[in-house]
């Protein structure tokens, strides 16, 4: 019974956040008065060669906040609509304007966990997320 009553509620947060065609659920949005700070660990290759083909860092980041938000449009979905088992469509955040505060540690990939050989566009990250209220906590906060 528990499980239908999450699968109901996420439901209907997905339905609220319906978005080019998704059921979007969002950890962080405006409405519960969240935002959140990212602590980044991005690890890429860093030889001279792979420089000009993987982008500057704060492109990379910028990438990656587009990535954890709903998209504005189906083209910043990958231009398909969801497939089997992406109802509902979990997410970190409503927008990437909810980040509060970012700090990014970038360093050197060696290797990609099973694989052999770095290629030029390979990256792993590691992301912290901290959620932080944007309004005082007070008994009212929870109970009122």
């Amino acid at each position: 019974m528990a499980e239908t009553f999450v699968s109901d509620g996420c439901r209907a947060i997905g339905q609220q956040w319906n978005r080019v065609g998704y059921e979007f659920v969002p950890l962080v949005t405006a409405a519960f008065a969240l935002r959140c700070s990212l602590d980044i660990l991005l690890l890429r290759p860093e030889e001279d060669r792979f420089i000009f083909t993987s982008g500057d860092i704060d492109g990379q980041v910028k990438t990656l906040f587009d990535a954890l938000r709903i998209p504005a449009n189906l083209e910043e979905a990958g231009g398909i609509g969801p497939q089997d088992g992406e109802s509902p469509f979990f997410c970190l955040l409503e927008d990437d304007r909810l980040i509060s505060e970012v700090r990014v540690n970038a360093d050197q990939l060696l290797l990609l966990p099973q694989q052999k050989k770095v290629k030029a566009n390979d990256c792993f990250v590691v992301i912290h997320v901290r959620l932080n209220h944007t309004t005082p906590r007070t008994f009212d906060n929870y109970f009122g």
